[in-house]
């Protein structure tokens, strides 16, 4: 058998390894805090400027509120989404098109190609095995699809995240494990199509 053919199945099948974590591992960890000194702050303003307190208590109220101080911060939410739970996710909020489009190019896509790769070497009919290897070849094209769902991910759950940051709210998101699953089945499985499609040409 031809190395350069063995060496392609051995990358694509360490690239599926990693698929997996890589779309139910988290990808993001999006951790909002509320400043307790600052909802301290706007709770009196609204107090002083909610007409209910009678002028003669005013300077009284005012001693008392200035009397309360209050520091640290707490979390409000602390939530870590994996490829899969977000495409859930979105499917809950009615995007279904953009839940669709997630599935199909992170998950039915690979193992579509996976798949007709296979029985196109375990089939004995030399004429429908390479038809389904040019058509796993035509899948392999879509590979940056990968790269484009995770960067869709990436910016909606950053830009949603980042919708409720301000002085009282603090919104801080770091990259999870599935992030870096998900990047090296990416770069595998494109090195993997194209250690199998000069095998094709060649």
């Amino acid at each position: 058998m031809n190395p350069r053919l063995i060496l392609g199945f051995i990358v694509l099948i360490f690239a599926y390894a990693l698929l997996i974590p890589g779309i139910t591992e988290p990808v993001l960890h999006i951790t909002t805090t509320l400043d307790k000194a600052e909802l301290t702050v706007l709770g009196k303003e609204a107090i002083l400027t909610s007409g209910s307190i009678p002028n003669f208590l005013m300077p009284v109220t005012m001693e008392i509120l200035n009397q309360i101080n209050v520091t640290g911060t707490v979390v409000i939410q602390d939530t870590a989404k994996s490829i899969l739970g977000t495409a859930e996710g979105l499917w809950q909020d009615e995007n279904f098109l953009v839940a669709f489009l997630i599935v199909f190019f992170s998950l039915v896509v690979p193992l579509l190609k996976i798949t007709l790769l296979a029985i196109s070497y375990l089939m004995k009919n030399a004429k429908t095995g390479v038809m389904l290897e040019n058509t796993s070849g035509l899948l392999a094209k879509w590979s940056m699809a990968d790269v484009f769902v995770m960067a869709l991910i990436i910016s909606f759950l950053a830009i949603k995240a980042s919708a409720g940051t301000s002085t009282l709210l603090q919104t801080d998101i770091t990259l999870e494990s599935g992030f870096y699953y998900f990047l090296g089945y990416c770069l595998l499985s494109i090195l993997s199509s194209q250690l199998l499609t000069r095998n094709v040409q060649s």
